[in-house]
């Protein structure tokens, strides 16, 4: 059965984002992935640029480890966030950081395909500077971008339609990979 990880980078509990994660894995599930969502947290440090992941692995001990394990074992992830100030929240951004192991270590066990699922508050936000952020990432680990769900105008509509626009693009942009 294939492994989907969904990080969530919202510090909101039920908002938005997260309400976006759980449908993505039922969804996903529904597809025959088995999923684990993972909330981050402030237990996720920042990196500290200290090289010392060039051995394979970050020498900080915090909740990071649980997403490395969890990332290993992935065939897709799913990276969530709210847009804070046009880019993506400082939880998954820290998150994002911390794979510089993978960087220094490019044969490391990794999903082969990433999406995005981004909201905003704004009517007319700014998706574009999380995107490049989600994208180089997934160049320097070594995997196939699918793209970005961008759910503009929450502060108005709470997240009404939400849930459809999820499911439709989780199941256009997976079908479509699984078909390559």
């Amino acid at each position: 059965m294939p492994a989907a990880l969904i990080l969530c980078g919202s510090a909101r509990e039920d908002g938005v984002t997260e309400r976006m994660c759980r449908t993505a894995s039922e969804t996903l599930e529904s597809m025959g992935y088995d999923t684990v969502s993972i909330r981050i947290t402030d237990d996720v440090s920042h990196c500290r640029d200290c090289g010392l992941c060039r051995g394979g692995r970050c020498v900080l001990d915090d909740a990071m480890s649980g997403i490395y394990e969890e990332f290993a074992k992935a065939d897709l992830l799913v990276l969530a966030t709210p847009v804070h100030f046009s880019g993506p929240s400082s939880l998954i951004k820290s998150a994002v950081d911390r794979f510089q192991p993978y960087w220094y270590n490019r044969g490391l066990s990794h999903p082969s395909v990433a999406l995005g699922l981004v909201c905003a508050g704004s009517d007319s936000p700014r998706f574009g500077p999380t995107e490049s952020i989600f994208r180089a990432f997934c160049a320097t680990v070594g995997m196939r971008w699918l793209g970005q769900l961008e759910f503009p105008d929450t502060d108005r509509n709470g997240g009404e339609g939400a849930a459809e626009a999820v499911e439709g693009f989780i199941r256009s942009a997976v079908g479509a990979s699984a078909e390559q």
